[in-house]
């Protein structure tokens, strides 16, 4: 009875071994013909499904180049995945303002982002460099510096501080003051003036270094903000004091152009690299595409603004040369305290150096 129970015993045994074996077999010729160090491009494309990309952006969903571009951008993607990558875009701060955009794109909960480099210093201070008062004369310098290495060399600073790619520079515009007290023609009249402005210290600094008050708002509060007199003023592009109707509560304009705005096309650069080869090739595509309809739509819009400005009696100053030299010298100090002591000097020079070279062209 002993011995056939112990020979009982034994069969199961041997039965538990071989399956086992076959587990362990079966584990490992699976590893060995998946490549080991080979990747899915996602969660979602390794189960097999398609990848969705949540892109966000803070102007209208209307009559405006961001969206536009989204659109186009959205629509080259999913062409060309055939239908595995979904990009759906969210305008009009609908997952929040800038800031809170920004955040997302660094934790992974969006993948990606049409913002500009206001609320970026409080994670990477260097992109201040192109927030210096007027650094650019003219936009094609603008475009010459940023797509060329010295811009390139900004976004794969971004990318290692951060972990966030910027993919492609978009155009946000010259910024011009607004308000609703006097025409601004000097330094001496921005005096006392209460301007709204992105939490962005280089922008404050150069509305303080004006005489002003810099009061910084979520830009979706603009337009109440201006409307119940909390603030007097605000500093935008023509494209958005037009798009964001601020100058329905504005009487002046001042074309001062104190600092050239990019956009940045952005994305999780976790996201990114989990992409497969052909994926990837597809959203830098679809980037260029983004950038040349984003730029070439300001461009319409801010004609179409400039002509709706002053249909509504808007009271427009155009400074001259001679006057934005004054502005010049009285912002002159934020180079020295956001320039030299947050960009860094080194970066800063390489920067100046490159934007002298651009205005020669």
């Amino acid at each position: 009875m002993l011995a056939l129970t112990g020979e009982l015993l034994m069969t199961k045994m041997k039965r538990k071994l071989s399956v086992l074996s076959i587990v362990a077999l079966c584990a490992a010729l699976l590893t060995g013909c998946g490549g080991g160090d080979s990747k899915p491009a996602n969660n979602q494309a390794a189960k097999g499904g398609v990848i969705e990309i949540k892109l966000s952006h803070s102007s209208p969903a209307v009559e405006d180049r961001l969206e536009a571009a989204s659109q186009a951008f959205k629509k080259h993607v999913e062409e060309k995945s055939a239908g595995k990558i979904k990009v759906t875009t969210y305008p009009n701060s609908q997952l929040g303002g800038e800031r809170e955009q920004v955040e997302g794109i660094q934790l992974g909960t969006i993948q990606m982002g049409a913002i500009s480099s206001g609320p970026l210093p409080g994670i990477f201070p260097q992109i201040m460099v192109f927030d210096l008062p007027y650094l650019f004369s003219s936009q094609k310098a603008a475009f010459e510096v940023l797509d060329g290495p010295a811009g390139k060399e900004i976004l794969e600073l971004m990318r290692a501080k951060t972990g966030i790619r910027g993919l492609v520079w978009g155009e946000n515009g010259f910024r011009h003051f607004t308000n609703s007290v006097r025409p601004v023609t000097k330094p001496a009249d921005m005096q006392g003036l209460k301007i709204r402005t992105m939490e962005n210290p280089a922008h404050m600094a150069i509305v303080k270094a004006l005489g002003a008050s810099p009061t910084p708002m979520a830009f979706n509060e603009v337009y109440s903000g201006l409307q119940q007199k909390t603030i007097d003023g605000q500093e935008n592009p023509i494209s958005l004091i037009v798009s964001m109707k601020f100058f329905e509560t504005q009487k002046y304009l001042t074309l001062d152009g104190h600092v050239y705005n990019p956009y940045i096309l952005m994305m999780n650069d976790k996201f990114y690299s989990e992409l497969s080869d052909e994926h990837k090739k597809i959203i830098n595509e679809g980037a260029l595409i983004w950038q040349k309809v984003e730029r070439e739509d300001n461009n319409k819009q801010i004609k179409a603004g400039m002509d709706k400005l002053k249909a509504y009696g808007t009271e427009i100053t155009e400074l001259t040369p001679a006057q934005i030299q004054e502005f010049r010298t009285a912002t002159k100090s934020v180079y020295d305290t956001i320039g030299k002591k947050e960009v860094g000097e080194q970066l800063l020079n390489k920067i100046l150096k490159a934007v002298e070279e651009a205005e020669k062209k």
